[in-house]
């Protein structure tokens, strides 16, 4: 999982002085004096700055050491400085939100009988921030990528991407990083993994002839990662010494009590805040995994986090809260509608003329739902349905590949021109369908072309009713190829591997005649 976390991405871009040029560089023509082998460095705002020597961190460091290595040197010596001296605003709102999800944190990784110090590593990673987001698209708490959040079943669509979800990312990050572990044997370890992927670290310790530790392999990771570990075991130290510096919460945010709503209808956010008499914003940050302001259409059973100590009042008044907040979509202009080629007594009122993936003509007809299950892929619907993964995608504002099981999906069911219920279907329409079909699972088959490229029936058009001449069926071919993976940004041959039953690096290797496993975005892989 290779991603520039925004901790790392602001030290390298600020650079890091050992701990003797952190001390000149913030403290250049102020008193210092030596009070018990720490030096009390006093600012204009009166707030006292302690610089500790080494030897005090070094102890306490080793009094903090549990089951994960807390090395002192010259890097972890020169970030402690950042974290205490030249960045205080960073770590004092770190240690704001740290009340908030910290003992959350504690929760997961005591279910998975893993080291309690892991909870930092969010730190490293986002600040503590749910809806942080990295130069290289890496999101939420644990700065998961799109690849490694399909990996362990975070949910990303039009409306929601659980990768913001503070429970479900926190789950998946042990999941993940417990498997790193159990790869490489040390947390030290798995840390730079979960930074650079595991084939960066396999690398390295082929480079470095066959060392496992992180120090043994430090000069041959990437960049980044090298002020990875560093930065953990320097957060480590301050969280827990801040306020031998002078560091404190200025505004903690504390967990509240939370319970749950089951949503089945378009729902507006902030009209439900205000309607129970709360911040506007505040059901929205309880719920961070949500993109959009509101829960759209054909969304069931959607659990949305509500604070405990409104659950009496809605549950006098659900049916008038949940009305006044519902949430209506813009109104949309209506197509201006045909010119009658008839008489009006002669008009039907027929769906407007779309066409399908080859150009040719359909209607469609009545408007129907497919409830998602379990295993359900855009293709296989499109399939069952006999529509095309694209009118699927357009007809229901679907911009990725990811279902949500319960979802409801709008289907309008294709027919042939001209034909009053559109019950005859288009040689075009069979072959796409096959078509799709035999692409990988939730791959998009390309849009269509015309008037109305998205499938999408318009309103209030009306058309002359002419029942042409039925043309002899052509027979469908089914037109079989490779499973092909389109390699995105932070895919690595390891992580495909795992989403494509288990499929061996070797085998991609041969397969698309790879020599190494460097990978670009863009790139067609062979995977089945």
């Amino acid at each position: 999982m290779h991603k520039f976390t925004f901790l790392t991405g602001l030290v390298l871009t600020l650079g890091l002085a050992s701990a003797t040029q952190a001390r000149q560089a913030t403290v250049p023509e102020l008193p210092v004096l030596q009070v018990k082998d720490s030096l009390k460095v006093f600012t204009d705002s009166i707030e006292f700055i302690p610089v500790e020597t080494d030897e005090l961190i070094q102890d306490r460091l080793s009094c903090l050491e549990q089951e994960i290595p807390l090395e002192f040197n010259k890097q972890v010596r020169g970030l402690i400085d950042y974290f205490t001296i030249r960045n205080r605003k960073y770590t004092k709102r770190v240690l704001d939100r740290q009340p908030l999800y910290f003992p959350m944190f504690e929760k997961y990784l005591a279910k998975h009988g893993m080291p309690d110090e892991l909870k930092y590593l969010a730190v490293v990673e986002s600040a503590l921030l749910p809806k942080a987001v990295s130069s290289a698209k890496a999101v939420g708490l644990w700065q998961f990528m799109t690849p490694t959040a399909n990996d362990f079943r975070l949910v990303q669509n039009h409306y929601l991407d659980e990768r913001m979800d503070p429970e479900k990312s926190t789950e998946a990050a042990c999941k993940f990083l417990k498997q790193l572990h159990r790869m490489f044997g040390s947390w030290e370890m798995a840390l730079a993994a979960y930074n650079c992927g595991p084939g960066n670290v396999k690398k390295a310790i082929a480079r470095s002839g066959g060392k496992k530790t992180f120090w043994g392999i430090y000069p041959y990771l990437p960049k980044e990662t090298r002020s990875y570990v560093p930065s953990f075991t320097a957060l480590v130290y301050t969280l827990n010494h801040a306020q031998d510096h002078n560091l404190r919460a200025a505004n903690p945010q504390l967990p509240i009590a939370l319970d749950t709503l089951l949503i089945s209808q378009p729902l507006d956010l902030k009209l439900l805040a205000l309607q129970l008499n709360l911040p506007e914003d505040q059901i929205a940050n309880l719920n961070p995994a949500l993109k959009l302001k509101h829960i759209p259409e054909n969304v069931t059973n959607f659990p949305l986090r509500i604070p405990a100590d409104v659950r009496p009042f809605l549950a006098e008044n659900r049916l008038a809260v949940l009305d006044s907040a519902r949430y209506k979509s813009p109104v949309r202009k209506k197509t201006p509608t045909i010119a009658p080629l008839a008489p009006t007594t002669m008009l039907a009122k027929a769906e407007p003329v779309v066409k399908d993936t080859a150009g040719k003509e359909t209607n469609p007809t009545a408007k129907s739902y497919y409830t998602v299950r379990r295993g359900d892929n855009l293709s296989k619907i499109a399939q069952a349905q006999n529509v095309t993964v694209a009118q699927l995608k357009s007809w229901n504002k679907i911009s990725g590949n990811t279902l949500v099981a319960q979802q409801k999906l709008v289907v309008f069911k294709p027919g042939t021109p001209g034909e009053l219920n559109g019950s005859l279907k288009t040689d075009s329409l069979v072959e796409n369908t096959l078509l799709a079909s035999a692409e990988e699972p939730g791959t998009a088959v390309g849009k269509t072309s015309g008037p109305n490229a998205e499938g999408m029936p318009k309103e209030g058009a009306a058309m002359a009713v002419v029942t042409p001449k039925k043309t002899p069926a052509k027979k469908a071919a089914i037109i079989e190829k490779p499973k092909v993976h389109h390699v995105q940004p932070g895919d690595t041959l390891w992580n495909i591997s795992k989403r494509y039953n288990n499929v061996s690096v070797e085998q991609l290797r041969k397969a698309n005649k790879l020599k190494g496993d460097e990978l670009k975005p863009g790139m067609k892989l062979i995977v089945g």
